[in-house]
């Protein structure tokens, strides 16, 4: 019997590598500005038009409680699908830079312990070795909550 491999886009915030399943990546941008928010969340850095399209932006660092960093041209957004509650959403999440892609089978994926990881366990799917770097793989449908993703909308609206 075979085991699942999916392919996971690996990302940095901080010192801390961070992978998501490239299935709901819709793809990674450089740093473009911003259009601030009023009344947003902290971590709601703004929107962008990506093509036409308005693509809010969450910064990870700000959403893990990490302290903030200015945006420079090495600021990655990437662009990524989440599940609201009556159809997809895609929202850009700022990081500080992306690696790779690469296979990880299903097997080599520990579950979160629960020591230590209080405030970002409910975000994390599980943890993975690769090489001499432990990945923390993230639920994205778990990185923002319902109220978050109606105010998300909200909000975008507000802007078109």
């Amino acid at each position: 019997m075979s085991e699942e491999v999916k392919k996971y886009l690996i990302f940095t915030i901080e010192k801390e590598s961070y992978g998501i399943p490239i299935s709901k990546v819709q793809e990674v941008i450089r740093y473009m500005p911003i259009t601030r928010l009023h009344e947003a969340s902290r971590f709601l850095k703004g929107v962008v038009n990506l093509r036409g399209k308005i693509i809010p932006i969450v910064d990870m660092r700000l959403k893990f409680g990490l302290p903030e960093k200015p945006y420079t041209d090495r600021t990655v957004f990437i662009i990524v699908e989440i599940l609201g509650l009556r159809d997809v959403n895609h929202i850009g999440l700022a990081v500080d830079g992306v690696k790779d892609v690469v296979d990880i089978p299903d097997t080599a994926v520990n579950r979160t312990p629960e020591i230590g990881f209080r405030f970002k366990s409910k975000y994390l799917y599980g943890i993975v070795q690769l090489q001499d770097t432990m990945v923390l793989i993230l639920n994205l449908d778990s990185i923002l909550t319902t109220e978050e993703v109606v105010e998300l909308g909200q909000q975008v609206q507000q802007t078109t």
